[in-house]
């Protein structure tokens, strides 16, 4: 279950490249003027609900890091320390949560970071919302982001304040951590042929947020149980990308499969139109395929009927259904 806990206080020099988001990337920014367009159409339209859920990351942004009580609490035993970790990760909120030594490449490009390890939390993404539109979908979206960035901001205050070590939050409203190469190493799941982790228990319908910290815990490890010798032969998330944005070939590193996504092709359906995308995790049948959960893959064999009578590559639309 564990590797060894955290080496101590040093500091980790990022070298991983991370893509910004929004009119801060500039591979979109790129693709907008080609366009001619000066607004992102997902975003541009007035959906409220959306916007709150937003903006609660935004609110959270300042409270990434504080004080830090200054007596700390033992934490010789790191299993136990991990276990209490963990315990209250899931106690505010978090249906997965590992732990990993922070390295280099988890970091990104030339940020340095004082801490030993990286924790990572996810909270599931309801499936269920496929058959309401994909509104629904783009809202439980942003709604989960928000309750990690809560998640995460409660815990790292939780080891700053009752365990007396540095702590810091990563979110939407800030992070410098690169999300799938950590949730891989703590054992969240495989990576797919669509580019997303997938976890056992929740398919892909999840999503992360993190806290660095010197406080010494025992890690987890990777898990494999089947996905990335599945997605070899499984072209289900391919046939149904309206922008034909995910190869068929993949390269391999450091042993892991890796099927790089066509970001400029993507953008033209996850950004480029009014309705949120998301139909390649949508489209992955490990939402039922582990848990054989009955509910699941009865919404899973709904939806997949609706792609047909639209369409496999159709792009979503918030046409009333019936």
């Amino acid at each position: 279950m564990t590797t060894g806990a955290g080496p101590g206080a040093a500091t980790v020099i990022g070298t991983s490249w991370m893509r910004k988001q929004d009119f801060q990337d500039q591979l979109l920014v790129d693709a907008m003027r080609e366009r001619g367009l000066t607004e992102i159409p997902l975003y541009a339209r007035d959906f409220p609900e959306r916007t709150r859920a937003m903006q609660r990351w935004i609110e959270l942004a300042p409270l990434r890091d504080g004080p830090v009580r200054a007596e700390r609490a033992p934490a010789t035993d790191t299993a136990a320390v991990a276990a209490a970790i963990k315990a209250r990760a899931r106690a505010l909120g978090a249906d997965l949560v590992g732990a990993t030594a922070l390295r280099p490449g988890f970091v990104e490009l030339g940020t340095e970071l004082a801490h030993a390890s990286v924790i990572a939390i996810a909270c599931y993404e309801d499936y269920a919302k496929v058959l309401d539109g994909p509104d629904a979908v783009d809202l439980e979206a942003m709604r989960v982001y928000a309750r990690c960035a809560e998640i995460a901001t409660d815990l790292a205050r939780y080891i700053r304040e009752e365990w007396g070590y540095p702590a810091l939050a990563h979110h939407n409203g800030g992070t410098q951590i690169q999300a799938i190469p950590v949730m891989h190493a703590v054992g969240f799941g495989e990576l797919g042929k669509h580019g997303s982790l997938i976890n056992p228990q929740f398919g892909a319908n999840f999503r992360p947020g993190f806290v660095t910290t010197d406080l010494p815990l025992d890690y987890d490890r990777p898990i494999e149980f089947g996905v990335q010798d599945y997605c070899l032969t499984c072209n289900l998330c391919r046939n149904n990308c309206p922008a034909d944005a995910i190869p068929a070939a993949y390269i391999t590193t450091d042993g892991v499969k890796r099927w790089l996504i066509d970001n400029a092709k993507c953008y033209t359906v996850s950004r480029f139109r009014e309705e949120y995308c998301h139909i390649c995790i949508d489209a992955c049948p490990y939402i039922h395929k582990t848990t054989r959960d009955p509910e699941r893959r009865a919404t899973y064999k709904t939806y997949m009927a609706e792609r047909k009578h639209d369409g496999y590559r159709t792009p979503k639309s918030n046409r009333k259904r019936g």
